[in-house]
């Protein structure tokens, strides 16, 4: 079954899939800037942080009681978690700080495949627990959370 979108709105799996994309290019624009993209790694977090506290509440939530996705799920939540450490210890660090640069590489490493995972893994299990019309539910309340998150990670 394909992620289906019907005119602005999108079903979980075109949503995720649509943050995931945003994550690979700020991940590759922040790996570019080579230790002077301050901004766009703050950029890269708040979208990071969203992304994962949205996903956990509403797609990870719809998943842990159902057995054909729960190690993934569970997988998914602890990879979160190590994605989270990550950043903590890269914003602790000025960017041109020794080591910054590799560290960077880890995260992008981590977050790559757990993006892929999902995607190739994850979701193929989620399509046999959620039906089209529980998919679009979850794809309008994944978008709501994700507006008011964003919103309020916003730089002043």
């Amino acid at each position: 079954m394909a992620s289906k979108t019907t005119g602005t709105k999108a079903d979980i799996f075109a949503r995720i899939k649509t943050d995931h994309d945003t994550i690979r290019g700020l991940l590759d624009k922040t790996e570019k800037a080579n230790g002077s993209g301050r901004a766009v790694f703050e950029e890269l977090q708040r979208e990071l942080w969203a992304h994962s506290k949205v996903e956990e509440g509403v797609f990870y939530a719809s998943l842990k009681k159902a057995k054909e996705a729960k190690s993934e799920t569970v997988e998914g939540l602890n990879e979160h978690h190590l994605i989270n450490g990550l950043l903590d210890e890269l914003n602790a660090m000025k960017t041109t700080d020794s080591g910054w640069k590799e560290k960077l590489q880890v995260l992008g490493e981590l977050v790559r495949h757990h993006l892929d995972e999902e995607e190739e893994e994850l979701f193929e299990e989620a399509r046999e627990v959620l039906d089209d019309d529980r998919a679009a539910e979850l794809g309008s309340a994944y978008g709501e959370r994700k507006t008011h998150i964003m919103a309020g990670l916003a730089p002043l």
